[in-house]
């Protein structure tokens, strides 16, 4: 599966279509490695010919990659260990503007989770006027890794199902995966999926053969082959 980099509103009113889709940003992952910088910024352009009203809203993510997961404003300052500045911006028609990301505790023990929301603001519709608005909004994925890094990747085989288990304190991310039936030559393509710290993926697999994926952690990229 790959991470989300927008997502959809749509206000429905009747028949005819009026569209806010000029919006573009360049990055959907920011990751903040150990030892990196404290700021990232997110380029945000306007390819239209008006200007464009834009609001920045941080989640935290808790229990990340979970069925308890839930993404939390923070509005308690004390509690704030990551912003993004400015929090409302006017991106000029065909112009840019930065979104800066701020990471205000570089040093941490556990790996965090956000979810950015960048979203154009639409004026109010007019009463009486029936017309579909299609508002598109970027949702970028922000991961603070800890300051000491551990990958661990545990995995087990039954038959035609796999369980993945990031043993780890950092995320993983499982991509290109891929099975092939030796006799026959036949392949098929697998989901991907970024397993977070003490997260389990366990997949049902189309063959009873070796699994081979793409696997992507703090410290590089490797294809691994699970009998």
């Amino acid at each position: 599966m790959k991470s989300i980099g927008y997502f959809l509103s749509l206000v429905l009113l009747l028949a005819s279509a009026s569209a806010a889709a000029d919006m573009f940003v360049d990055r959907s992952i920011v990751i903040f490695e150990p030892g990196s910088g404290p700021n990232q910024d997110v380029k945000v352009s306007n390819s239209g010919d008006d200007v464009i009203y834009v609001e920045v809203q941080v989640l935290a993510v808790n229990d990340p990659g979970t069925p308890e997961e839930k993404r939390v404003m923070v509005s308690n300052p004390k509690e704030l260990k990551l912003i993004a500045t400015p929090s409302k911006l006017v991106v000029p028609a065909g112009g840019q503007k930065l979104v800066r990301i701020v990471n205000l505790e570089p040093n941490s023990k556990d790996e965090r989770v956000y979810r950015i929301n960048v979203t154009p603001v639409v004026a109010p519709l007019e009463e009486r006027v029936s017309q579909l608005r299609i508002v598109v909004a970027y949702q970028i994925l922000t991961i603070v890794q800890p300051a000491k890094p551990e990958s661990t990747l545990s995995v087990r085989r039954n038959g035609k199902q796999i369980t993945f288990s990031n043993l780890g304190n950092t995320n993983i991310l499982l991509s290109d995966g891929q099975q092939c039936m030796r006799a026959t030559a036949e392949c098929r393509d697998l989901a991907s999926r970024r397993l977070y710290a003490g997260n389990t993926w366990v997949q049902d697999l189309p063959f009873d053969a070796p699994v081979s994926y793409s696997v992507r952690s703090f410290d590089g990229i490797k294809t691994e082959v699970f009998p």
